[in-house]
């Protein structure tokens, strides 16, 4: 074949291209055809930021519009947001010292409180976790700022700061005259070195002085899709016009409902009305001009008058199998279920049911994943550092083994199942066989394992300084071998007792 290939190719170069190209032509996909069917779609391949920077900004204050006037949207980010963070994703210490665990968490726990974590004093760290989430999801990227506070307690506060802050003018930094591609300064290999952001005053007005903020100093929250990417889109991008066209839909449905309701009356004529001055419109017997109808009113209408009614035949009746797809579709484009998207439990089943919760489980354990290590591990090991800088904890071989003290385990909201009694029972049957471990169980569920051991032992003693047993601190396998022991014991007495009697 190749031969024939080359000999027509020394024949006739012209005939050997066209061979080659009806080949190609039959080896083609059909998704790369082009005909009088696709003609128009013609995408291109280009540098992704150099695509996405021109529809960032149109996309994100869509999106924006979305989340404040759409229910479906918010019912979609809200979801996530309220299975993922919940009422926070929180830090268990893992030192290998239980004191010093101890000691760690306190003193967190008390740096999370608005007053100490926020810059502006009014949202707790778990509070700013629903809002970063929020953020991210709608605008597609979110700024945290770690600032050195030299006032309070604690050294280190958050700023959070909108991604429209960044400034998309630079093209090179004043002094390295490294690249600046949509604010963010980067390296050869596309590292971000520093954030170029304008600043913003009190009374909501940009001045266009941008400030280059380092890159260890900003937390950038966003999702990498493609590895030339710089900077994030909205996680809302590929159901914004499918959301907002339900929207227009439900809009003119309610319209048309709003007209059905109505009742209106027209006044016609087969004729022309005979007599004087009754060219025009109808009046009442004081002149006035007919124009509604009052209750036990009658009217007597003039020669070749009649009444007819505008009765709008259009009904809403397809609207919720309209509505129902598009949340479907709209929850499969963000990984959700259709019954997380719109609420609607009516037709589903435990099976169904438990599959869509898993599915959404293995949407938001990825998210928390990434909130875990984007999000509070850098700042949870700055706010170590400090607080052993400036003596809020004392670790003395702390810079020498920093590893191992920054060790630290997110625990997440638990998920609750559709029949936690079939979930438990599971659940004992894994840990009696070595397939799960209390602490595994406890985080779960969002519980801290030592805590819990803690509560249980707390509730123990409570109750047997009550003179109380519970069955959950005295298992039953445990109360039978005791009463058992108690029974063989009292027999090998009798025993004893009938011998001696005997003897």
């Amino acid at each position: 074949m190749k031969l024939l290939e080359k000999a027509i190719a020394l024949v006739s170069p012209q005939w050997a291209f066209k061979r080659a190209m009806y080949i190609d032509g039959l080896r083609s996909y059909e998704a790369g055809e082009i005909n009088r069917f696709n003609g128009g779609w013609t995408p291109i391949n280009a540098d992704t930021e150099n695509t996405d920077k021109t529809q960032r900004d149109l996309i994100k204050a869509r999106a924006r519009y979305l989340e404040d006037n759409s229910d479906i949207a918010m019912a979609a980010v809200s979801g996530i947001v309220r299975n993922v963070i919940g009422t926070g994703i929180k830090p268990q210490a893992k030192t290998g010292d239980d004191k010093l665990n101890t000691q760690i968490e306190k003193l967190w726990a008390e740096w999370v409180s608005k007053d100490n974590c926020d810059i502006t004093g009014q949202q707790s760290f778990y509070e700013m976790q629903a809002m970063l989430l929020r953020r991210k999801i709608v605008d597609g990227e979110i700024l945290v700022k770690k600032v050195v506070s030299r006032k309070g307690k604690f050294p280190l506060q958050l700023q959070v700061l909108k991604s429209d802050l960044l400034d998309s003018n630079l093209l090179r930094a004043p002094k390295s005259q490294n690249v600046i591609r949509s604010g963010v300064e980067l390296n050869d290999q596309l590292r971000p070195l520093a954030y170029w952001l304008d600043k913003k005053s009190p009374d909501g007005y940009i001045q266009f002085d941008p400030e280059r903020v380092p890159a260890d100093r900003i937390i950038h929250l966003w999702t990498k899709n493609k590895p030339d990417q710089i900077r994030g889109m909205s996680d809302l991008t590929p159901i914004i016009k499918r959301m907002k066209d339900t929207q227009d839909y439900l809009e003119a449905e309610t319209v048309a409902a709003k007209i059905a309701a109505c009742f209106s009356v027209f006044i016609t004529q087969d004729g022309v009305p005979s007599g004087v001055g009754r060219y025009g419109n109808v009046r009442d017997m004081e002149g006035k001009q007919l124009q509604s109808i009052r209750p036990g009113m009658v009217k007597y209408l003039s020669p070749g008058e009649k009444v007819e009614t505008a009765n709008p035949s259009r009904a809403i009746t397809n609207a919720k199998d309209y509505v129902g797809l598009q949340e479907r579709l709209a929850g499969a484009g963000l990984g959700l279920s259709y019954e997380l998207m719109s609420r609607d439990f009516n037709n589903a089943n435990f099976s169904s049911a438990r599959q869509g919760l898993l599915e959404d489980r293995k949407t938001f354990e990825p998210i928390q994943n990434f909130i875990a290590e984007h999000l509070c591990m850098p700042i949870y090991e700055e706010w170590l550092d400090m607080c052993v800088t400036a003596g809020l904890i004392v670790i003395r071989d702390y810079w020498q083994n920093r590893s191992k003290y920054i060790n630290v385990q997110w625990m997440a909201p638990g998920l609750n199942w559709i029949d936690p009694e079939k979930e438990v029972k599971a659940d004992i049957l894994a840990i009696q066989n070595g397939g799960k471990t209390m602490a595994q169980w406890c985080a779960e569920r969002g519980y801290d394992w030592r805590e819990q051991l803690e509560q249980m032992a707390l509730e123990k003693a409570t109750a047997e300084a009550l003179g109380l047993t519970l069955s959950l601190h005295t298992p039953v396998t445990v109360q039978a071998a005791k009463s058992n022991h108690q029974n063989n014991s009292n027999n090998d007495k009798k025993e004893e007792k009938d011998a001696g009697d005997k003897a």
